[in-house]
């Protein structure tokens, strides 16, 4: 049982302003993947590790690829058959030109109650907040039931490859249920959006653009498959239609090259074009259904545009090969997750904010995709997402995080926690 002396004894372990340097440190790391510009996630993960090994918990550093470490932080609390997992990641994205920043997008600059910076809200408050929150439990010498891992994993903003090893090495098996801390705005997200993402090739004959007959233009093709992903979407909206806090599902054309590779030439008809798609999907729509109608599309417009070159060339009366090719390739597979609110871990957390906020909570889904997918799609891992930061400020200029909230939060992954192994 979970008495108000135990919780005032967590609270007061505490400090805002260790959570402030914290944050402030890691965020004047350049932590950016850029094999070129000579940046990792390498200087953060070193210093997280240095941190955490000074707080008393045990460290494992496995290395993901060259410069891409992940940080195993575990503190085993007391005996018992749960373990809950926070997770934030090291790894931000791309500040941009600095020029379109008021503030050194590596600064940490406190200006009022906020600091701004690359990471300050994207994620890296949050991890700091995840580490104060396992620090302040371990201080106050409560009796805790099972295990506490803080994985602090690298390339969560690209193809996530920290969470698979993470998974690969084992150490989700004992995993129970994991908080993953993401800005969400205080909200808690029982929901994500899948993420499905898809290379369209198509294949023509290049020519010298004042004589197309002599090649076999692929812009019809790719006309052909635009108004088809939007027809695709269309039928999505009338059904599995709108999930109540994840929104629509959307199959949304990002890329179109045409050139494919190389340089662009306006008296040149290229070869090859490319569209990348980006599909985003809600809990109701089958991701293997999905990527059958992504082939038979392909499959479709393929003939459609070859039928129609046919049709066209005897009315000119010439005769060419009208052999256009449309393939596609999935590159990205990562499903919808959905955790019951009836589940331990987001019932922890409903109390948690009640308890610190004084309101019930609001609950969200995440419009992207995060590290619980894995955990969830490969582990069938009990996730929350929540978090401290505007869900909109993320990968902005002037990236920014309110410290008041920032507490707020640590506070809430602190006694998420301690319901969580005090059940």
């Amino acid at each position: 049982m979970t008495t108000d002396e135990t919780i005032n004894k967590v609270l007061n372990a505490i400090d805002p302003e260790e959570l402030i340097d914290l944050t402030s440190n890691l965020v004047k790391i350049n932590s950016v993947w850029d094999p070129a510009a000579g940046t990792s996630e390498q200087p953060a993960a070193d210093y997280v590790a240095a941190w955490a090994k000074r707080q008393g918990f045990d460290i494992q550093r496995d290395e993901v690829a060259p410069g891409r470490p992940n940080v195993i932080v575990t503190w085993t609390a007391g005996s018992g058959d749960r373990t809950l997992m926070f997770e934030g990641h090291t790894d931000v994205v791309t500040p941009g030109d600095p020029a379109g920043w008021h503030y050194d997008p590596f600064g940490a600059r406190i200006v009022g109650r906020r600091m701004y910076g690359r990471g300050t809200n994207d994620t890296k408050g949050n991890l700091a907040a995840m580490l104060i929150a396992m620090t302040a439990l371990k201080r106050s010498g409560i009796a805790l039931y099972g295990t506490i891992i803080g994985g602090v994993l690298c390339d969560e903003e690209d193809q996530m490859l920290g969470v698979q090893d993470f998974i690969r090495r084992g150490h989700a098996d004992a995993v129970t249920a994991a908080v993953i801390c993401e800005p969400q705005d205080g909200l808690i997200c029982t929901s994500q959006k899948g993420a499905l993402r898809a290379r369209f090739t198509i294949t023509g004959r290049m020519s010298h653009g004042a004589m197309p007959l002599s090649g076999l233009n692929t812009a019809p093709a790719l006309a052909a498959l635009i108004n088809a992903l939007h027809a695709l979407e269309a039928q999505t909206v009338k059904n599995p239609g709108r999930d109540e806090h994840l929104g629509w599902p959307s199959f949304t054309p990002t890329v179109i090259q045409a050139p494919a590779t190389g340089a662009p030439q306006l008296n040149v008809m290229p070869r090859e074009a490319m569209v990348l798609v980006d599909i985003r999907t809600i809990p109701g729509q089958s991701h293997p259904d999905i990527i059958k109608r992504l082939k038979r599309l392909a499959t479709d417009v393929e003939e459609k545009t070859r039928q129609d070159y046919e049709q066209y060339d005897r009315l000119l009366g010439i005769e060419r090969n009208c052999g256009l090719k449309v393939e596609v390739e999935i590159l990205t597979d990562r499903p919808c997750t959905l955790t019951d609110r009836n589940d331990p871990v987001v019932q922890a957390a409903h109390r948690a904010t009640v308890e610190i906020t004084g309101k019930q909570p609001t609950y969200a889904g995440v419009p992207g995709a995060t590290d619980g997918t894995f955990l969830w799609a490969l582990k069938n891992i009990p996730i929350v997402t929540m978090g401290a930061g505007d869900r909109q400020v993320p990968h902005q200029a002037d990236e920014w995080v309110d410290l008041d909230q920032l507490t707020e939060t640590a506070k809430i992954y602190a006694l998420t926690a301690l319901y969580y192994l005090n059940a």
